[in-house]
């Protein structure tokens, strides 16, 4: 009766290691999220909206004319502007092309892409909401550049952020990157931008 009682312990003690050993395997792997083609963000851009493109081929793809933030002053060469895509918002970054003649009118180029919707998501199902040790478990085998962002405390003192943090994913052509800003370690946008090496 002892050796029946002890065989049936062990048996109740393995199926309970066991099926916590199955909850635990079935909660690590993440499952990847789906994203539609024009949300999917790379280090080219987001959907169609790619690296590169010129402010007027981005107004012929949105039809809608775009209002830089410095539209009026002829010697800027970076500028900025917000913009709906789809049925989301967001910011784009431009440079000036550089021209040879100075009286050639200003052309811009897209130099980077950002946005904070949730239904835009990498290739590796990223998105907003996750948080930073998925970015490095998933591009682990990338170039990657990380720490806290840093804020202005007045006009000669920076001061790091302890809440709002960057992960910058490279490729090795260093050419583009993919930015996740973060606050409290979870990802609050995504940026696709060139890469302006030191």
């Amino acid at each position: 009766m002892k050796q029946l009682t002890l065989v049936a312990a062990t048996v109740i003690i393995f199926a309970s290691c066991s099926s916590d050993k199955k909850k635990e395997n079935s909660t690590t792997p993440k499952e990847k999220k789906e994203v539609a083609a024009e949300y999917l963000v790379s280090k080219d851009g987001i959907g169609e909206l790619k690296i590169g493109m010129t402010q007027a081929e981005i107004e012929k793809l949105l039809s809608q004319s775009l209002v830089m933030k410095h539209d009026k002053e002829a010697e800027v060469w970076m500028d900025t502007t917000t913009a709906k895509y789809k049925d989301i918002d967001v910011t784009l970054f431009f440079e000036k092309q550089y021209a040879e003649d100075e009286n050639s009118p200003r052309i811009m180029q897209l130099s980077g892409i950002s946005t904070t919707s949730p239904k835009c998501r990498t290739a590796t199902g990223l998105g907003v909401g996750d948080d930073k040790m998925a970015i490095i478990e998933a591009y682990d085998n990338s170039p990657i550049d990380l720490g806290p962002e840093y804020f202005m405390v007045n006009d000669t003192t920076w001061e790091p952020s302890k809440t709002k943090f960057y992960v910058n994913v490279k490729d090795d052509k260093y050419d583009k990157q993919l930015v996740f800003k973060l606050d409290n370690k979870k990802i609050t946008a995504l940026e696709a931008t060139l890469f302006i090496g030191e």
